[in-house]
């Protein structure tokens, strides 16, 4: 591995424990090479996730995976595939950065807000007895207060402020969850 291509501090954290309040590890520091995809801004998101994949490269460690978290500054990547590099000495990662708006979170009956990365996915989707208008937010988990997605929580994204119906069936992948909210 050529030196000087590692420019970036990095922090890696685990996949999301199975404990009563699930957390992320801190599993070590590294120095780190990123790429970012060239068609950055041509799609559309359609989530928190970006379209495309940002190309990581660090010297070579035992025990990133799949799944897992890299925080560079206030950047956020999911961990989707770890191959080995040209030469063993170094991994060459694919990820996606989190691509959400700042927003806060507060749990109902909460004194504090926890600022959060926060995506709305779908607007005006009409359920309940009389048709009123539902959002859906998907947001990411590790900065949320556990337990989370409460009903009578709140979401403020873009000046706007959602109270949390509940949970979204089948949306919380251990990094992200969806939760669905009304004004």
């Amino acid at each position: 591995m050529r030196s000087g291509t590692l420019k970036d501090r990095v922090t890696l954290y685990g996949a999301r424990t199975d404990a009563s309040q699930p957390e992320w590890p801190v599993i070590g520091k590294a120095w780190a090479g990123f790429t970012e995809p060239k068609s950055v801004g041509r799609s559309e998101p359609s989530g928190i996730r970006a379209v495309d994949s940002t190309f990581i490269r660090m010297r070579y460690r035992a025990g990133i995976e799949h799944g897992q978290l890299i925080q560079r500054g206030p950047d956020w990547y999911i961990i989707e595939s770890v191959e080995p590099g040209q030469s063993r000495s170094e991994l060459a990662i694919s990820a996606r950065r989190i691509i959400g708006y700042s927003a806060t979170y507060r749990r109902k009956g909460g004194e504090s807000d926890v600022a959060v990365l926060a995506f709305l996915t779908r607007e005006n989707i009409y359920v309940g007895p009389m048709n009123e208008p539902r959002y859906q937010i998907e947001l990411f988990q590790p900065q949320l207060p556990y337990p989370w997605g409460r009903r009578g929580d709140s979401v403020t994204l873009r000046g706007t402020t959602y109270t949390v119906d509940g949970v979204v069936e089948g949306t919380d992948d251990g990094i992200t969850l969806t939760v669905m909210g009304t004004v």
